[in-house]
């Protein structure tokens, strides 16, 4: 298939080395490569590649893409031309006749689709015609329900609201039959299943309140059944996974609330049909629900793109019901979603916030917005931050006076707070933290998690709670960094030649509030001075002295804390290629690529390269 051989070619092409073998010539910059831009005139080089050389940028044209972009932009082909030159160039098998092949399939598959869409249609009608014209008890007592939840006729037509009487009342089945429906279409939507040990087919919705779901274009995609009786198993089912209907890619509502999401760069998130439904009838559109518990992955990406799509900034809310079930649903859903918040929090042009609710009165949002809508608009306006849920909800659970485990509290927590907010809320975190912990705020170390489970999920050591969050959270192996802050101590007057280096270059949050304090003060102070969360730093520096690590005797002790003072700002820069490239990779396998962010990154990665380059030979 040619969207499979596109994606092994650009799996497999090493494009530096395509280039080079087109006449294009190199030159390094760190470890980024760079040759004059063949897309416009320049006597510097200005056309990188990205660090896995999939993708190129010229910073001088704003020229970018993969290499099908480059050989359809610079040698004019068409892309069938340039799979076949990209073949050939791999040594990858070509069937131009596979081309064709799939051309068919996806006409058929689409055929398939619209074959489905029609079934659903007439058993859309069929469902609701069983409901508002069938004089049974079980349809008058569904309308009486629906009745009761403020649902009128009205409302039942415009959202497609059926019900599939059981075998005995009626069959899905003899409808399709005797409206001749397309049996291939009927076979595929999941609509009639065969009993067990029979020939017979049987209705997959028997005996259900039936709630029609659309897509994006308003196709009827599947159905959700409420069960009409305590009898049976599940009280809500959903139509069977298939070609045009999967719960992962699906919202309810999201035919006729993405219009009203865009507008209000706003979208909520309720749990069930009825509680849309009831938003929809009191005029609230931008609301959806999820199929299932959990937003997938895939709808979160698709909502973010909707909230942003007219605004640099979006917010999503989660409602949940206000039991113990909605309450750990929305613990599970920001759990489940934590990495793609925090690049959306990351990335600086689309940035999205993420807040939840719970109603005050009533069990579900339904029955709040039908009984006071007023009080519905407050608890979406009132909306807390997801961040600040987490801690509310693991400060009850962990940090209470019965099984207190603040080590747990800090290795879930902690990765929210670094991870997805930023500097001025870290601060604020780190601080509202500290209070409800009692650790001081200097030993909230940014990246405590990882240490927590390197050091001793590993190892299995259990010590006493505060014993070990001090000794995970310090990080002894940061020598360079020791080695720099021991030379001060031993000799103090040497502060003078270190009062411009910054306080983050020190990659251990210790070791930075120690200079910093120095820093503040103007001169290295004692130890009696300094509060007592740091003292043990100091004990540490100090046996470090004690064991004449800092003796250098080819070196006077100026130089050599110019040396040590070199390497620490070396160690910064490298951890800030990292991270770079790992926001860059980031951006880099998103669906849907932002190049003005990619460029963005590279630009940074070329800049912070040059930089160590500088000190590196400062170095020598």
């Amino acid at each position: 298939m040619p969207q499979d051989l596109k994606e092994i070619i650009k799996e497999r092409l090493d494009l530096e080395d395509f280039l080079q073998h087109k006449g294009f010539n190199w030159s390094k910059s760190g470890s980024i490569s760079k040759t004059l831009c063949m897309f416009h005139d320049e006597k510097t080089p200005s056309f990188t590649l990205s660090r896995d050389k999939k993708r190129f940028k010229c910073f001088g044209c704003n020229q970018g893409g993969d290499v099908f972009d480059f050989l359809m932009s610079y040698e004019k082909l068409t892309f069938t031309d340039s799979i076949k030159q990209l073949s050939s160039y791999l040594s990858i098998d070509y069937d131009e006749s596979s081309f064709i092949d799939v051309k068919e399939k996806n006409k058929k598959n689409d055929l398939m689709k619209k074959e489905v869409y029609e079934v659903n249609k007439i058993a859309n009608s069929y469902f609701q015609k069983q409901l508002t014209n069938n004089t049974s008890e079980n349809s008058k007592e569904i309308l009486s329900y629906l009745n009761n939840r403020g649902i009128t006729l009205e409302a039942i037509k415009k959202h497609h609201i059926g019900y599939c009487p059981d075998g005995n009342l009626g069959s899905l089945f003899e409808y399709f039959r005797s409206n001749k429906t397309n049996k291939r279409g009927v076979k595929n939507s999941n609509l009639l299943i065969k009993k067990e040990n029979a020939e017979e087919w049987i209705d997959f919705f028997r005996n259900r309140t039936t709630i029609a779901i659309l897509d994006q274009n308003s196709n009827i995609v599947g159905f959700g059944g409420r069960s009409t009786n305590e009898l049976q198993k599940s009280k809500y089912i959903n139509s069977k996974d298939s070609e045009i209907f999967s719960k992962s890619k699906i919202l309810y509502g999201i035919d006729r609330a993405s219009e009203k999401i865009k507008l209000k760069s706003q979208v909520v998130i309720v749990e069930g049909y009825f509680d849309c439904i009831s938003a929809y009838e009191k005029g609230y559109e931008n609301v959806v629900a999820a199929m299932g518990t959990q937003l997938s992955i895939e709808n979160f990406e698709k909502l973010k793109n909707l909230i942003t799509y007219s605004s640099d900034t979006g917010e999503m809310i989660f409602c949940f019901d206000n039991d113990g079930a909605g309450h750990k649903a929305a613990v599970d859903s920001i759990n489940k979603l934590r990495a793609h918040i925090a690049i959306s929090v990351r990335k600086a042009n689309k940035k999205i916030k993420v807040k939840i609710c719970f109603p005050k009165s009533g069990k579900d949002p339904d029955e709040m917005i039908r009984t006071n809508p007023l009080e519905w608009e407050e608890m979406i306006l009132n909306s807390q931050n997801f961040i600040d849920f987490m801690i509310d909800h693991y400060t009850e659970e962990l940090l209470g006076e019965k099984n207190k485990d603040t080590f747990k509290f800090l290795e879930i927590i902690m990765p929210f707070v670094v991870e997805c907010s930023d500097e001025l809320q870290q601060g604020n975190y780190l601080k509202h933290i500290s209070k409800i912990t009692a650790i001081d705020t200097d030993l909230l170390k940014i990246e405590v998690t990882n240490n927590l489970k390197s050091k001793f999920r590993k190892s299995g050591k259990r010590l006493s709670d505060n014993k070990r969050i001090k000794e995970v959270i310090y990080n002894d192996e940061m020598t360079s960094e020791k080695h720099f802050l021991a030379l001060l101590l031993e000799f103090p007057y040497l502060f003078e030649n270190v009062k411009d280096v910054e306080e983050f270059y020190f990659s251990d949050l210790h070791y930075r509030s120690i200079f910093n304090l120095w820093k503040e003060k103007n001169k290295v102070i004692e130890k009696d001075q300094i509060k007592v969360d740091l003292k043990f730093i100091y004990d540490d520096i100090n046996k470090y002295i004690r064991k004449n690590l800092i003796d250098n005797p080819d070196l006077s002790n100026d130089i050599e804390l110019e040396t040590v003072k070199n390497r620490i700002a070396i160690d910064y820069h490298k951890r800030k290629i990292q991270e770079t490239e790992s926001r860059l990779n980031e951006e880099e396998t998103l669906d849907s690529k932002n190049e003005q962010v990619i460029s963005s990154l590279m630009q940074e990665l070329t800049d912070i390269t040059e930089k160590l380059k500088l000190l590196e030979r400062a170095q020598y």
